[in-house]
């Protein structure tokens, strides 16, 4: 009598020819990661070479790669320093930022304070590659968060200004200030 069951348990079924699909799969892996290996192999021996070559131009390029980032960071620290210098200028910058009411209850707490240090504090200069090395130029960015500036100059009282977020680009006018201390 014959079977009436299409299943044949595999018997008679060829093998696939090739091989196993782990196999491709180590090979692809293998592949990627050798790929990965020598791109960071040759990244880092160009940059070695030209460091060897040109120390001083690389050193100038990076330095003016940061620059162009803390500039935006820079400019607006200038502008509450030179807000801080003045009655009128601590006037405004109290009123502009509500965060400052909780190191000073009052408009009249905050322009006393000021009052104390108005007379040292020195006006922030232009952003160098000298500045940001030596003259204690400080920038700490908190992912999505505040931004701390600060700047020790050599003479004068420091500044530290936190401001509540980083500046996204296309964003006008001032940012606003969380915090002033200055020592």
């Amino acid at each position: 009598m014959a079977d009436s069951s299409w299943d044949n348990g595999g018997h008679g079924v060829p093998a696939k020819a090739g091989l196993p699909l782990w196999a491709k799969i180590g090979i692809g892996c293998g592949i990627a990661f050798l790929v990965a290996l020598v791109t960071c192999v040759g990244g880092v021996a160009y940059v070695a070479n030209r460091a060897k070559k040109d120390p001083e131009g690389l050193k100038n390029q990076v330095m003016g790669f940061a620059l162009d980032k803390v500039r935006p960071d820079w400019e607006d620290f200038r502008l509450v320093v030179d807000q801080l210098r003045t009655p009128e200028g601590c006037r405004a910058l109290y009123a502009a930022n509500p965060g400052l009411a909780k190191t000073w209850p009052t408009e009249s707490a905050f322009l006393q304070a000021a009052a104390a240090w108005q007379k040292d504090l020195v006006p922030a200069p232009d952003l160098t590659p000298d500045l940001m090395e030596h003259q204690g130029l400080r920038i700490n960015h908190h992912l999505g968060g505040p931004v701390e500036v600060g700047w020790s100059p050599k003479s004068g009282r420091a500044v530290y200004v936190t401001f509540e977020s980083a500046r996204k680009s296309g964003d006008k006018g001032p940012r606003r200030v969380q915090e002033v201390d200055v020592r």
